[in-house]
């Protein structure tokens, strides 16, 4: 326990909440000016999936830049620092680095956290929602995303699942549960800092009916990172949540 309370809280940090802001504040200007160049320049109507897609990563350049530049500036290690999971590969079989357990993902703690995260997404979010669905006949959280992802195919859907499973949960938990999880705790209590992460996190997509929905997966991937003191299961919980939802959207 105290190796992971070493991890959640350091005594000094070269970044604050103040990188926090700039990182978002980045994140969501970059977003506005691609989006609007796209808006102006683009012929699409409707705009295809796979722009849709690729328009979620100006949202990296802050989430991703900002932590990039601290740490190349403050020469840390993503691993030791920010709680960056690594494997190593011995005799075909992946298997966690010997050297630093304590920033180190096994296989089972993959699996576990993919299946949390679809755990979440398939019941926990339904069970979020049923108490608005008891009082909104015709509230439809899902609808806005199942009309974008009904008209994909190909290249689309491949770009979806990239962007959605592969790069938004890296990039996101790196900067939401890495570097403003580990800020706010520096300034608040960690209960404190994993709400206040949490909420950053679902105000930050911009999606005001999958707002509750979000807030609470960011606690549960906060949590699982208060608790592990590295990024691991959060990022394949991330994984699952998202790939659930991908499948749901486009094959259901």
């Amino acid at each position: 326990m105290d190796s992971v309370e070493n991890i959640s809280r350091s005594d000094e940090k070269p970044w604050g909440i103040k990188h926090v802001a700039i990182g978002v504040v980045l994140s969501i200007v970059s977003s506005v000016i691609v989006g609007s160049l796209v808006l102006v320049f683009g012929d699409w109507d409707p705009i295809p999936l796979w722009i849709t897609a690729l328009l979620q990563i100006p949202l990296w350049f802050g989430l991703l830049g900002v932590p990039w530049v601290v740490f190349r500036r403050s020469g840390l290690s993503w691993k030791e620092n920010l709680g960056v999971p690594l494997l190593v590969l011995r005799k075909g079989v992946l298997q966690p680095d010997a050297q630093d357990k304590t920033v180190s993902i096994t296989k089972n703690q993959c699996i576990q956290g993919f299946f949390i995260g679809v755990f979440s997404q398939a019941l926990l979010v339904p069970l979020l929602y049923l108490p608005a669905l008891i009082f909104v006949d015709d509230l439809d959280v899902s609808g806005p995303a199942r009309e974008l992802t009904s008209r994909a195919h190909g290249l689309g859907i491949f770009l979806l699942i990239l962007v959605v499973v592969v790069g938004a949960p890296v990039v996101e938990e790196l900067f939401f549960r890495g570097f403003a999880l580990k800020a706010f705790q520096d300034r608040w209590s960690q209960r404190t800092a994993l709400m206040a992460s949490s909420v950053l996190f679902g105000i930050i997509h911009f999606q005001p009916l999958q707002f509750p929905a979000l807030v609470l997966f960011g606690f549960i991937a906060g949590k699982l990172t208060q608790r592990d003191g590295h990024l691991g299961r959060a990022m394949w919980a991330h994984a699952g949540f998202n790939a659930y939802t991908v499948f749901v959207l486009v094959y259901l």
